[in-house]
């Protein structure tokens, strides 16, 4: 795997204050002595809870620069990775959801995947290789699949299209994410359909996954507000909006702590 200059991670995280400390330490100690440098951008998505407090306080332990983005109120994950994105400045850009369902070792993967070529590496649970250690409960499962097969016949072919763990080189992952204008859990949807009109070379990694507790989707309210926005992703298709980037319509607040070296020469937090 070649170095890149410089990686992003993305961290979108709602209402995360008791599990962000965990996935940000795990997170800096696997990039801690990675052969190239890392930036860790958190987006606190209007959340209600000390999110924001607890990423303040673990941020100067860490041995990579933290950027903490906040917004109010909550717009969902595809608006968090949208004003994520367009915060990074790496080329190459990984996500991760902030409960860490997909360990990030599995990220040295990716980033080899799109060393091979891609412009987008998505995890897959549903390929032979993947590895399910522990399985959501079955309804949830059953609506995955029922979302995916909708996604494979309105957007893009693949076998997952839900997976909370994705790289991207860095300028095709701010183009798509720049363009996108569904936030919610059909968000996913609208990348993969944006991919495919704008030819980004997109291929599947099969990942090693873990089902956490305390997730945030509501399934009656999520499944309904996901099938409408698969028919506005279409119909914003079919009016080429997605020709053209769509601009951040919140105010964002910005927070960064020293990078490591400068608190090693007595920079404050």
């Amino acid at each position: 795997m070649s170095a890149p200059a410089l990686l992003s991670v993305v961290v979108p995280a709602y209402n995360e204050g008791a599990r962000i400390p965990a996935t940000l330490r795990a997170i800096s100690d696997h990039f801690a002595s990675a052969p190239f440098p890392v930036e860790l951008i958190v987006v606190d998505d209007g959340s209600r809870d000390d999110t924001c407090a607890v990423v303040r306080a673990i941020a100067p332990q860490l041995s990579v620069p933290v950027t903490l983005l906040r917004y109010a109120p909550n717009r969902g994950k595809g608006h968090a990775l949208k004003v994520g994105f367009a915060a990074t400045k790496g080329d190459r850009i990984l996500f991760s959801d902030a409960d860490l369902s997909t360990p990030i070792d599995e990220a040295d993967r990716f980033l080899a995947a799109l060393d091979a070529g891609a412009d987008v590496a998505i995890g897959s649970r549903k390929s032979a290789r993947a590895r399910i250690e522990v399985r959501q409960p079955w309804l949830r499962e059953t609506l995955g699949k029922g979302f995916t097969w909708l996604v494979r016949r309105l957007a893009a072919d693949v076998s997952d299209a839900t997976c909370g763990f994705k790289a991207y080189r860095g300028d095709a992952g701010r183009a798509l994410y720049a363009r996108m204008r569904v936030f919610d859990w059909s968000f996913d949807a609208e990348l993969l359909l944006v991919g495919r009109l704008r030819g980004a070379r997109t291929v599947e990694v099969p990942v090693r996954w873990r089902d956490q507790a305390g997730t945030k989707v509501s399934l009656g309210r999520d499944v309904v507000r996901s099938l409408l926005g698969i028919a506005r992703i279409r119909i914003n298709a079919a009016r080429a909006l997605y020709a053209t980037p769509c601009p951040i319509d919140r105010a964002v607040d910005s927070w960064c702590a020293p990078a490591p070296a400068d608190r090693a020469a007595g920079g404050a937090p």
